[in-house]
């Protein structure tokens, strides 16, 4: 009886464990960026609604990380084309 309730408290432990590695980093909500701190940006990713709520164009500027509307990619790619997408 004391090992199955220790093998079911395993069991939760490693469930909970599991779907909390899980979930997604995602943008609530975008604001635009200054054009001047594109220039600055280390490299971005587009975030989908595939598993967030909203489209949103990820930025990476000096170790933070910042969210932009999704049409301010041309603008970053005319800037910078080299930028790397992550």
């Amino acid at each position: 009886m004391e090992m199955d309730f220790k093998i079911l408290l395993l069991f939760l432990c490693i469930t909970f464990v599991s779907v909390q590695g899980f979930i997604p980093r995602c943008c609530v909500k975008t604001a635009p960026v200054n054009p001047r701190l594109l220039k600055r940006v280390e490299k971005f990713s587009v975030q989908n609604r595939s598993l967030c709520d909203i489209e949103a164009l990820v930025l990476h500027v000096n170790g933070k990380t910042l969210c932009a509307p999704l049409r301010q990619k041309k603008h970053l790619q005319k800037i910078n084309p080299k930028q790397s997408i992550v």
